[in-house]
């Protein structure tokens, strides 16, 4: 459409500056959040476990050795959930338009493969982790308390919990506690945007957990639907959940089918909590549904 100033008209202009889409936050971080140490090029793997964390009694000064056989178990993790995505680009629109058409869209194909991705990944942790058997909402007034009393739930288990991945609701909560009780170091830490540093923790605003419909395939094949709209807190233990890869792919390729090419992604992954009592899940009254 024209653009006339009084009766005269002017010049129109297509930037090469594009307006992003929008994603979900990445809440899986290596190290922090999962783990990624069980890698193997392999269609699925079997993690032993060895038997063990029982306490030893003392003995007298000069008595024998007991010797004991302890079982030991498997844990069964399968590459299962390929995440793909191929976008056109045809020659004669990429030579039409003033922005790099290629390189963006494989920007915006990584960005969809990532945050399948990532949703699928936070989905397959609630659907294994153990639930914390709470529902009272969480308030500006009794989050700090939450938090605690998760932590020791977990350390009391033997567990090392590393992060709290949280709601959007949970995090105005923290955002309006901090705004009412002042601690410097806590107050200076929000800056940081969506993942801060609370009570020796990282809290992490996951802003997914408003998803209602989930997909992930679990280790036995079956595909589950989950609805994490209820989650209001997971807590964990970094080594509890591994998000493994055994294949990743990212190219631009000329397509056989038009004069023009393709910007690919493709992740194949297997999803697994190797220990759910390290990992605890805070759900709001309205709970989780699968």
């Amino acid at each position: 459409m024209s653009v006339i100033y009084n009766t005269q008209y002017v010049d129109e202009k297509y930037l090469d500056i594009l307006e992003p889409n929008l994603y979900y936050n990445s809440v899986l971080q290596p190290g922090i959040t999962f783990t990624d140490k069980y890698d193997a090029q392999a269609g699925g793997i079997f993690i032993h476990k060895l038997g063990g964390g029982s306490g030893i009694v003392p003995t007298t000064p000069g008595s024998d050795f007991t010797d004991v056989i302890v079982a030991d178990t498997l844990i069964q993790a399968v590459f299962n959930n390929n995440f793909k995505r191929s976008r056109k680009i045809y020659g004669v629109t990429a030579a039409a338009v003033a922005y790099n058409k290629a390189a963006d869209e494989m920007a915006e194909a990584l960005k969809e493969v990532s945050q399948g991705w990532q949703s699928s990944g936070v989905a397959a942790m609630v659907y294994e982790a153990t639930d914390y058997g709470d529902t009272t909402a969480i308030t500006s007034s009794n989050i700090k308390a939450y938090i605690i009393g998760m932590r020791k739930t977990l350390v009391e288990a033997k567990a090392n919990p590393t992060y709290s991945i949280v709601s959007p609701d949970v995090f105005e909560s923290y955002l309006t506690f901090v705004g009412t009780e002042y601690t410097p170091s806590v107050n200076d830490s929000v800056i940081q945007g969506r993942t801060v540093d609370f009570l020796g923790l990282k809290l992490i605003e996951a802003n997914l957990t408003v998803q209602t419909d989930i997909k992930f395939y679990e280790y036995t094949g079956s595909l589950r639907s989950v609805d994490i709209s209820g989650v209001a807190i997971i807590k964990g233990d970094a080594e509890a959940f591994s998000a493994l890869n055994n294949f990743e792919a990212m190219r631009v390729k000329d397509s056989e089918r038009f004069a023009g090419s393709l910007a690919q992604i493709e992740m194949n992954t297997a999803y697994r909590v190797t220990n759910a009592t390290r990992i605890l899940v805070k759900q709001n009254s309205g709970g989780i549904t699968v």
